[in-house]
Formats: C-alpha cells, sequence, structure tokens
C-alpha cells in the first residue's frame, strides 16, 4: 500500500514537473525560433510566436488581441518606426535609471539597507534593459 502511494506520489510529481516546465518554458523556445531575425519581421515572429501559445492554452482573448497586432504590425511596421520605438524606450528606460539612482542615494543618506538593495537591483535590471534595447537597436541600422 505505501509502495503504491509512493508510486503514485512518484508519477503525479513528475507529470506536474513536466507540465511546469513546458509552460514556463514555452514563452523562451518561441522567442529562440526568432533570435535570427531583425527588424520587422522579428516582431512578425515574436507576434506569431505569442498569438501560437494563446492559442494553445485556449486563451482567446489574448489570442485576439495577440491575432489583432500582428495585423497592425504586417501593415503599418517600416524598420524606421522600429528604430524610433527603440530610441523611445530607451530614452524611457533612461529616465527610470535616472530615478532609481536618486532612489538609491536618498536610500543611502537615510541608510536603509532594503531600499539600497532593492533600488541596487532595479537599476541593475534598467541598465540591462537598455544595453539589450541598444543592442537591437545597432541590429537595426
Amino acid at each position: 500500500m505505501i509502495k503504491a502511494l509512493s508510486l503514485l506520489l512518484t508519477v503525479t510529481v513528475t507529470v506536474l514537473s513536466g507540465l511546469l516546465f513546458f509552460f514556463s518554458a514555452a514563452p523562451a523556445q518561441a522567442s529562440l525560433n526568432c533570435a535570427g531575425l531583425t527588424g520587422c519581421d522579428r516582431k512578425f515572429c515574436e507576434i506569431e510566436s505569442q498569438l501560437k501559445i494563446a492559442q494553445e492554452r485556449g486563451n482567446d482573448r489574448k489570442a485576439a488581441g495577440l491575432a489583432k497586432a500582428l495585423a497592425e504590425a504586417k501593415q503599418h511596421c517600416t524598420a524606421e518606426g522600429l528604430r524610433k520605438e527603440l530610441a523611445e524606450e530607451i530614452e524611457e528606460a533612461r529616465e527610470d535609471l535616472a530615478a532609481y539612482r536618486a532612489d538609491l542615494k536618498e536610500a543611502e543618506e537615510d541608510g536603509d539597507a532594503d531600499d539600497i538593495r532593492k533600488y541596487q537591483q532595479k537599476i541593475e535590471e534598467e541598465q540591462d534593459e537598455i544595453d539589450q534595447l541598444e543592442k537591437e537597436l545597432s541590429g537595426l541600422n
């Protein structure tokens, strides 16, 4: 009886682990398929990948929104438009970075260790985002 229960528990945990891996890895796998593309082709690929995932998961509202976004992108996407969008995103990220640095300075003045760690983490994440956006922008040139 205990062996049967143990086996059932092991099988259940294995199945759940596999499902968790599948659903958490699907977006990553989808973006990997688009990694070799640039510009509008990459944008279309990424939207199509997200659309496929939404459809597979039965998320009809998200799928409808993504289908609309894909149609809009295919109608209006240009390399210059993408450059402009990326430049705007970089500027917004730099503004966020400056705000986080000001918050960090204030936290350091207050001696708040938790806030110091929090803002250091946010600064690092924001800098990584800026680096990624700049890399994407340079790939369009």
